[in-house]
């Protein structure tokens, strides 16, 4: 089990990050070796970037002329689970490209929700029959909440609320309709109206707005030009741009007020459309958020916004507005037309954002556990009658064979789940443990070729768990590449953000090719974006990199570690485990610190030390702060005896 003292202190927080790989292929087709001398010249070339490069967060980048290593890879650092307008929240591409420029970030993968994409379960009409308790039809989600809220100077008598007369005789559900209205005490705004609060399990309205109509029957009965009806949308976040400010875009759908019928208006980060009515009567309304925004802010990508936010309101600026909402209808585009347009996109980003290459990757997420799929030829999932009892089988049978088949590598996304909760009491979080690393071991990993490991909190477990976790994997032999993930959905400010751990690996260029190989052969590091930004690597013997599983019956071997740009104070520890096969018998970390060096002691960019080899073992390096944090892990070097009983994956043999 994990003992309650600091990360830093942890000596069963293993730690250890990206893999590795065998090493560059010659011409003919054979690995080349990577001797001690190239291997130094190669920490040399390290410290080299460190000196020219001190500062981060990096604003400039691009023009930095590429350090070769020894063996003629490259460092290339990636955001590998990130969220844009495709998701639920307010992220959007360019946004996360942004804060991947101003990070010295050189790689995004794309990894939006297949689900989200295809609207499975998506919400297509509301009736208004109930503010808490009204759900949708079969496989619409749960019920939704509308939350009321009230802004401004709002007289005593602005209410609102469901009534079950009038109601739109278009609506086939009979039930009533929403009522809504204000009155300001004074001459500014005052507004009363309702949030739709999806179900927080599924949030089944919040999705790209690219081909999506909204529909909704309007009853304003108090109108002019001081009081009107509002159909608010609230859509992605973007940084700032042509004298704009960043931050959320909002399009304000008006029925009545000061604007002349048909026009539109903007104002900063606020577009209003003033939408044609007959007062007393119903009208029905369809709005295109997506054909407003590029009318709006023609500077601006359209595709690139969601829908994350819906109010219905009533706004007063002196006069009393009144009036009733019902019938509201969905109509979404297809999730093929998603997956084009987010390519398409990366390719017209390219130009604003010239530093940073884009990949489309996919989260495979309609049950638990997700799965991210990195490789060419992504398609969305067809799950046919899978629902969630299924759905793990579904998973192991068929989608993981399936992007194996096309090359594709697969991640075994937040193990723990997807909570954002405060963290657990230490035993509740060694339970989970138990219970995490006995059903992965049980399935091995459902053959997936990377693990999420570098979370500071993710469903109240901490940093030290996620990598007890990998490191009873690498005790059984089971080889994951650990990597370090933000999951980040809104892509404000990743510097800042709480889980902003990024993923390095050491490849021949940064296509997408180079990179899957770097990562299936353990070629790779991860770390805090702010709390690490040098390079990390191992060599066993002058000739097995990180990453790689080597059998040899020496009972020492010599470990050469590289780690540059160490802060301040701060320590690499060298991480060694018994890989035994305990499997769910002990399904714990058997690890120990064998080494620790401060920052003076890698001056050169790397140390040497021998490791006791009389059982087979395997050995990572790790880099804590000041304070105790770990901010940096290594993936780890398999050091064993024989071969172990699943064999050794042909990316990592040496």
């Amino acid at each position: 089990m994990v003992s309650p003292a600091r990360e830093g202190q942890l000596v069963n927080g293993g730690v250890d990050t990206m893999c590795d790989q065998e090493g560059p292929i010659s011409e003919h087709g054979e690995r080349r070796e990577l001797s001690r001398r190239k291997f130094l010249a190669y920490s040399a070339s390290l410290a080299a970037i460190a000196a020219g490069f001190p500062e981060w967060p990096r604003t400039v980048f691009a023009d930095r002329s590429p350090i070769a290593a020894a063996d003629g890879t490259l460092p290339v650092s990636m955001a590998m689970h990130i969220h844009s307008s495709f998701s639920e929240q307010y992220g959007s591409m360019e946004g996360h490209l942004f804060q991947a420029q101003q990070n010295a970030v050189d790689v995004i993968w794309w990894t939006d929700h297949d689900y989200r994409m295809s609207s499975l379960g998506y919400r297509k009409t509301v009736h208004f029959t109930s503010l808490t308790a009204e759900k949708g039809g079969p496989g619409e989600g749960g019920a939704w909440q509308w939350q009321l809220v009230r802004t401004g100077p709002l007289s005593a008598h602005s209410s609102g609320g469901i009534v079950t007369s009038p109601a739109s005789p278009l609506d086939p559900v009979i039930g009533g309709s929403l009522a809504v209205s204000a009155q300001s005490t004074k001459q500014s705004p005052a507004t009363l109206g309702f949030y739709a609060q999806s179900h927080p399990s599924d949030w089944n309205y919040h999705c790209s707005l690219i081909g999506q109509t909204l529909s909704i029957e309007v009853l304003p009965t108090a109108i002019g030009a001081t009081a009107y009806l509002e159909f608010l949308v609230t859509s992605s976040y973007h940084p700032a741009r042509n004298g704009r400010p960043a931050g959320q875009y909002v399009l304000s759908y008006r029925f009545g007020g000061s604007g002349r019928p048909g026009t539109r208006s903007v104002s900063g980060l606020l577009g209003v459309v003033n939408v044609p009515v007959v007062p007393r009567q119903w009208n029905s309304i369809a709005v295109n958020p997506a054909a407003d925004i590029a009318a709006l802010w023609p500077d601006m990508d359209a595709r690139d916004f969601g829908l994350f936010g819906l109010n219905l309101n009533a706004v007063s600026t002196g006069g009393a507005a009144s009036g009733n909402f019902d019938y509201l209808r969905f109509s979404r585009s297809a999730g093929d037309v998603q997956l084009q347009a987010q390519q398409d996109m990366e390719v017209d980003y390219r130009s604003s954002y010239p530093g940073v290459e884009q990949f489309q990757a996919l989260e495979i997420s309609l049950a638990l556990p997700h799965i991210n799929w990195f490789g060419s030829g992504v398609a969305l999932t067809e799950y046919g009658t899978v629902g969630a009892k299924q759905y793990q089988a579904f998973l192991q049978s068929t989608v993981i064979p399936q992007i194996h088949a096309v090359g594709g590598l697969v991640s075994y996304n937040h193990p723990y789940g997807v909570q954002a909760i405060a963290a657990l009491p230490q035993a509740s979080q060694n339970q989970k443990l138990t219970a995490v690393a006995s059903a992965i071991l049980k399935n091995r990993a459902l053959a997936a070729d990377i693990l999420e490991v570098g979370y500071p909190l993710r469903s109240g477990v901490d940093l030290a768990h996620h990598i007890a976790l990998w490191d009873v994997c690498s005790r059984n032999a089971l080889f994951l590449t650990g990597n370090g993930v933000s999951d980040d959905h809104v892509g404000t400010d990743w510097f800042h953000f709480g889980n902003n751990w990024f993923t390095s690996v050491w490849a021949v260029s940064n296509a997408e090719a180079d990179l899957l190989s770097a990562l299936s052969a353990g070629r790779s590091w991860c770390a805090s974006l702010s709390g690490y930004r040098g390079g990390l690597d191992l060599l066993v013997d002058g000739a097995c990199p990180m990453g790689s599983a080597s059998v040899s019956a020496r009972t020492s071997r010599q470990l050469t570690v590289i780690a540059t740009e160490l802060p301040t104070k701060s320590t690499l520890q060298v991480v060694r485990g018994a890989v035994d096969y305990a499997g769910t018998t002990a399904p714990a970390p058997n690890t120990s610190i064998i080494a620790s060096y401060g920052a003076a002691a890698l001056s050169s960019g790397s140390v040497t030390l021998p490791v006791d080899c009389t059982v087979s073992s395997f050995v990572r390096a790790q880099v804590v702060n000041s304070s105790g944090t770990i901010v940096a892990l290594s993936n780890p070097a398999w050091l064993l005896r024989e071969v172990p009983p699943g064999g050794i994956p042909a990316p990592r043999a040496c």
